[in-house]
């Protein structure tokens, strides 16, 4: 009797823990199913509250960014109201339109490109031309910065060798500067194009001789004395990329920004003279000092070696992190080999350590007008290097 009895106490305690269990899964069950759906309806909830979010500060930001734009037009607009009267005179005649606009590069303010500027006349003139554009993006200060570098390009540059301004477009956006359009360019494209080899593949350009560099010398010599002696500017970049040539071999100096910053201002920002290049810079420079005429000169004898070699770039043989100790050393690079004694003699005395022993530039145009009668008129000069472009800039310390 005992074992039935034994047998119905374990059936009834089975039954109990099965009914256990099956009320436990009643209640867990539902609860997991609860607790999954809050997470999913949760995590529903954070996407979309998130979403919004995202939007609203989406909305914002454009409904900053409009704010900007309309501040920038604003003060475009209130600078335009102030403009000098001299300004507002080289304003592009309405009988004339820009066309053929092609892209070149992107500038410190905004696109520069080519066109041809065309008079809707009777006369049909035509004029190819270099256009400055300010960029869509611009801020309010670069607004009113570009507007300043008009004045200066009107109120400063008028000598023959600076390149000047043309007219100006200031009445819609964007505003514009237009300028004669050089037609050889940039000077060290030219001179690296005049390589042996790459003549052949290019549009016959004319084979320079020392005589040739004596003549664009004295004209860029001679824009830089304007610079210096009548408006007490210095350029702070002296070098073959600022210079412009024309078919008949006249130059004209340009990248100009900085001393349309020093004519504004006074003076050149530390950063922005960090910016040239160390290989162009002058011993004061390279330690923190001020940008000045005679820094100028300096440079100028770094043109002068860029010219007789045909655009090669300067200490060839060292990285730009050593100049400056080397220089200190009294470093000085030879004599190139096709460069005349009168010619180097010029450089060298560009290239005094001490700024004041170095010639101010009213007397750099008379050392060049006296020695050029006896320089080369026939040789054409040849190229010192056979360096890609590539390979170039990394010589010359010139990010890509």
């Amino acid at each position: 009797m005992e074992e039935p009895q034994q047998m119905t106490m374990n059936a009834s305690e089975d039954f109990h823990r099965n009914e256990n269990g099956w009320q436990n899964s009643v209640i867990i069950i539902p609860a997991l199913l609860s607790g999954s759906t809050l997470i999913v309806v949760a995590i529903i909830l954070w996407k979309s509250i998130r979403s919004k979010r995202d939007k609203r500060k989406a909305s914002k930001d454009k409904m900053k960014d409009l704010d900007w734009a309309v501040n920038a037009a604003g003060t475009y607009e209130n600078s335009l109201d102030a403009l000098d009267p001299v300004l507002k005179k080289k304003q592009l005649p309405g009988d004339w339109t820009v066309e053929q606009t092609e892209f070149v590069c992107n500038g410190h303010f905004g696109p520069i490109s080519l066109a041809v500027l065309c008079c809707s006349a009777e006369t049909e003139d035509r004029q190819h031309v270099v256009l400055k554009e300010l960029s869509e993006l611009c801020s309010p200060g670069e607004v009113q910065d570009f507007i300043d570098l008009m004045k200066f390009y009107v109120q400063v540059c008028n000598h023959a060798s600076l390149v000047t301004m043309l007219w100006c477009k200031t009445d819609r956006r964007p505003p514009c500067l237009i300028m004669k359009a050089m037609s050889y360019g940039n000077l060290l494209s030219f001179l690296r194009n005049s390589h042996e080899g790459v003549q052949a593949m290019e549009a016959a350009l004319p084979r320079i001789t020392e005589k040739d560099v004596y003549s664009m010398a004295s004209q860029v010599a001679s824009g830089l004395e304007y610079l210096s002696g009548t408006h007490n500017l210095a350029h702070g970049y002296v070098a073959a990329c600022n210079v412009l040539i024309h078919e008949d071999l006249s130059v004209q100096l340009c990248g100009l920004g900085l001393a349309a910053i020093q004519y504004r201002t006074g003076s050149i920002p530390a950063r922005r003279t960090a910016q040239v290049p160390l290989k162009w810079q002058s011993p004061e420079q390279l330690k923190g000092g001020d940008i000045t005429e005679k820094s100028d000169v300096w440079s100028f004898g770094i043109l002068l070696y860029e010219m007789v070699t045909l655009g090669s770039p300067p200490y060839p043989d060292l990285e730009p992190a050593q100049l400056p100790s080397k220089l200190q050393k009294n470093y000085r690079m030879e004599r190139p080999a096709q460069c005349g004694h009168r010619l180097f003699e010029v450089m060298t005395s560009c290239w005094q350590w001490k700024a004041p022993l170095r010639p101010c530039f009213t007397d750099v145009v008379k050392q060049l007008q006296n020695a050029s009668d006896q320089a080369d008129g026939r040789t054409p000069l040849t190229a010192m290097d056979t360096l890609s472009w590539r390979e170039y800039l990394h010589v010359a310390g010139i990010p890509s």
